[in-house]
């Protein structure tokens, strides 16, 4: 949303109230304009125009809460300073030396950002869908929410599923791509945002939209009727075993960053030729060149000439390590 600079302040005050300023993205300007990420729209009831654009992604690092929060000195600086919000839920990693200050943590983050109903804290993923272990150290009780990106709305529980609030600009990206009248698998779908983010965004055929969860697909299928979203056809199972009984696809989405790799082969099975494979992996930073190669020699030796169009850096996950984007073309089949 473009605003006048002597009137952005006002605004930006209202689009928190309102729940309409994606505070994911960063604010930018352009002349004697301010430019606000907005996450419906709702927003065009300001009166103000709204046009698309690209915004960076920033980390919410803000360290407002660090000035309220009552801590040992010598601990103050192992405060976190970057944590991610889903709708109104925030989810921190605190260091063992501040557990026991835990819930002033949450308490100083919820005020020194009003809007979050809820604070959790991540004790690491667990079991074998690889859900967060959260416990809610503020606020609450649960960790339910309505999570908005690009005017898509996505009820979630990040304790129930796997959901990441950091990847909305890549769901973005690749429902721009999605051509009127494609068949999209989409094989570890979660609550839906790639897909429903496609439905929204694009006119596909059909997205089909698979997950081994079943809390997942309970609010995937909740989610598909929030947005009517009604290309998106939720499918409850084993990726690999579902995609055999689907059409070929003209682009295939590998959202498991842990372990997609080892479904490539049964995706590019069913992926038409001149057709995209959207995998996402984690890699150590400098390994990621060779990570690239090893895949594509991996297809070549299973009978696919693919050729990697794109190779992106997506996000920190630890400080060695970064969440990648490889868009993978399939040029034959031997």
């Amino acid at each position: 949303m473009k605003v006048p600079k002597g009137k952005g302040e006002q605004v930006r005050k209202k689009l928190l109230e309102g729940d309409l300023l994606d505070i994911s993205l960063k604010v930018r300007r352009e002349g004697d304009l301010i430019l606000f990420p907005v996450t419906s729209e709702a927003a065009a009831s300001f009166g103000y125009q709204l046009e698309e654009g690209e915004f960076e992604e920033r980390e919410l690092a803000e360290t407002d809460y660090k000035d309220l929060v009552e801590v040992p000195d010598d601990l103050r600086p192992l405060l976190p300073t970057s944590f991610d919000v889903v709708g109104d839920v925030a989810i921190i990693k605190i260091p063992d030396e501040l557990l026991p200050y835990k819930g002033r943590i949450g308490l100083a983050l919820r005020e020194a950002f009003p809007r979050l109903t809820t604070v959790a804290m991540d004790k690491g993923v667990k079991g074998e869908l690889r859900v967060r272990d959260l416990e809610v150290i503020a606020g609450g009780p649960g960790t339910e929410t309505m999570h908005t990106e690009f005017g898509v709305k996505l009820l979630v529980d990040p304790a129930k599923t796997y959901f990441n609030p950091r990847l909305s600009n890549e769901r973005f990206r690749v429902a721009k791509l999605v051509q009127q009248g494609e068949v999209v698998i989409d094989m570890f779908a979660g609550v839906g945002p790639f897909s429903i983010m496609i439905a929204m965004h694009a006119s596909p055929e059909a997205v089909y939209a698979i997950d081994l969860n079943q809390d997942a697909v309970e609010y995937l299928r909740l989610n598909v009727y929030l947005n009517r979203a009604l290309s998106v056809r939720p499918i409850q199972g084993d990726a690999r075993e579902e995609i055999g009984e689907l059409p070929q696809a003209d682009r295939i989405i590998m959202n498991l960053p842990h372990s997609a790799r080892e479904f490539l082969g049964d995706a590019l099975a069913h992926l038409r030729p001149g057709g995209t494979v959207h995998l996402y992996q984690i890699c150590e930073r400098g390994e990621v060149e060779s990570l690239a190669k090893d895949i594509l020699g991996d297809a070549d030796k299973a009978g696919f000439r693919v050729s990697l169009a794109r190779l992106e850096e997506l996000k920190t996950y630890s400080p060695s390590m970064s969440v990648y984007a490889l868009d993978l073309l399939l040029l034959e089949r031997r």
